[in-house]
């Protein structure tokens, strides 16, 4: 009489199903915060030999070009990360913007860390973050209390959707007058797909 062996290995079929299930079940259990970089810089390119340097209008710094009125790369003060930050008020108020390659229908979660210049006694500084032209986070930061050694960075994130636009050109301004402005590091924008992002939070752009 012919007996059953119990089955002990899972047929190729099984194998594909079960490895299929996991990548989903990660992908829904993922959250914003792992999605795939797209971009990250701290400001430290070029590496500056004194304690501020300005860039003016039309000129470029590593991977950013100043778009409007004057910037600074500093080491003056407390960097978020690394040893340099920027500085949005050179002697004026300034603007920089970048060309990240981004997807079509895809959301992006982009962070930085804000600060404001605290040489000038406690101010209100304030600025906005444009994607394609169109405002995606407004700000302000409050300088009193801060010092150089302590400038009290704070974590600001924001998402976007690009619907139209082979790439996206994403711009940090300054809309506080004169020389004393807000400070930005450690920006990084990561993408994310649309199941895992916050419902209800990105802009279209």
């Amino acid at each position: 009489m012919a007996t059953t062996r119990p089955r002990t290995h899972r047929t190729a079929i099984e194998v594909t199903l079960v490895a299929a299930l996991s990548a989903l079940l990660a992908l829904l259990t993922a959250s914003p915060a792992a999605a795939a970089p797209v971009f990250a810089d701290g400001f430290e390119s070029p590496a500056i030999g004194n304690d501020f340097t300005e860039f003016v209008a039309g000129q470029q710094f590593g991977p950013w070009t100043v778009t409007t009125g004057t910037v600074g790369l500093t080491r003056d003060w407390q960097a978020a990360e690394g040893n340099q930050s920027l500085d949005l008020n050179g002697f004026s108020p300034g603007a920089v913007a970048r060309t990240l390659p981004t997807k079509l229908l895809t959301t992006y979660r982009v962070s930085y860390a804000l600060a404001g210049n605290p040489d000038n006694g406690p101010i209100i500084t304030a600025g906005n973050v444009t994607a394609n032209g169109r405002t995606v986070d407004s700000f302000t930061f409050d300088t009193a209390g801060h010092t150089p050694s302590d400038m009290g960075y704070v974590y600001r994130t924001f998402y976007f959707t690009n619907v139209l636009s082979a790439a996206t050109v994403l711009q940090f301004a300054s809309t506080t007058a004169g020389a004393f402005g807000p400070v930005i590091d450690d920006v990084r924008v990561e993408s994310c797909l649309l199941v895992i992002c916050p419902a209800g939070t990105a802009t279209a752009v």
